[in-house]
């Protein structure tokens, strides 16, 4: 039988949605979750059930006592206790401040789950050299790929000059990010890295990426390659779920790449999805 895949506490701002769907996330609809759930929490089924599908909520000792059983980490029990709290708040004011607090802390959340496969981290100085072109990743993550063992292979690879290429090897074998083997072949260093959300470098790395793509594009669009481009108008609840799924996909891309053998593809991977219009 295949495992359940569980819904992200932090895709949701609504406890009661978020139970309902790791519920409905197990085989057959999740029949026999919702008692165990309210044995858990030392109460009636019928009681988490009022909860979830009515007007009942959780007090913080059970939602605290529910996490433990959906095995939450301390930032998601956090997150969860939070939008509790928001749930059983009382005044307009005060549920105006725990909005957004469950906002911040959603966007905090989905930003740590992508990047919380990442094992090793540059400096300042570094990152500036690594993101400051695309072919600095491109030559790194060449490095994993069945056949491309040496300078010249890479160069061939990606249409680049011999000499840049053995530049930026120079620079990624100084930090450890490709490294020798014993027959002087170039391997990965198994490293992932990972820009912060807020870091200035981001527009340089965005950018490197995008005017690759236009590079790609004005070469020829390939039928296996994937390329969509369009303006929509939709209700901001719509926004927020599908950027939420993109997230998901994203988490999920990463973890189905990571393990994808043998490396035979060289792959751009860049996604957007972003309001258009003054910022307030």
């Amino acid at each position: 039988m295949s495992e359940a895949i569980l819904p992200s506490v932090y895709s949701f701002k609504d406890y009661k949605k978020y139970l309902q769907k790791w519920i409905e996330s197990h085989p057959a609809k999740g029949r026999g979750i919702l008692s165990a759930m309210a044995k858990s929490l030392r109460s009636q089924t019928s009681f988490l059930s009022q909860v979830i599908s009515g007007n009942l909520n959780l007090s913080s000792e059970q939602a605290l006592d529910l996490a433990g059983y959906l095995k939450l980490t301390e930032a998601e029990t956090d997150y969860l206790l939070l939008m509790v709290s928001y749930a059983r708040a009382g005044s307009a004011d005060l549920r105006a401040r725990l909005k957004t607090q469950v906002e911040t802390m959603k966007e905090l959340g989905m930003k740590a789950r992508v990047k919380s496969d990442i094992s090793h981290v540059l400096s300042e100085e570094d990152q500036r050299i690594y993101y400051s072109a695309w072919y600095y990743s491109v030559i790194h993550i060449a490095a994993t790929l069945v056949g491309v063992r040496n300078s010249k292979q890479i160069a061939d690879k990606l249409g680049l000059s011999l000499s840049l290429v053995e530049g930026v090897l120079e620079f990624l074998l100084a930090k450890d990010l490709v490294r020798k083997d014993k027959d002087g072949h170039i391997v990965f260093g198994n490293s992932r890295l990972h820009l912060d959300w807020n870091s200035p470098l981001q527009v340089r790395h965005h950018s490197n990426f995008r005017m690759l793509a236009m590079n790609t594009v004005d070469k020829g669009i390939k039928l296996e390659d994937l390329h969509y481009s369009s303006v929509v108008s939709l209700a901001n609840e719509d926004y927020q779920s599908i950027r939420d799924t993109i997230s998901h996909m994203i988490k999920d891309a990463r973890t189905k790449i990571r393990d994808s053998e043998p490396a035979d593809e060289l792959v751009c991977f860049s996604v957007d999805f972003f309001r258009i219009g003054k910022n307030d």
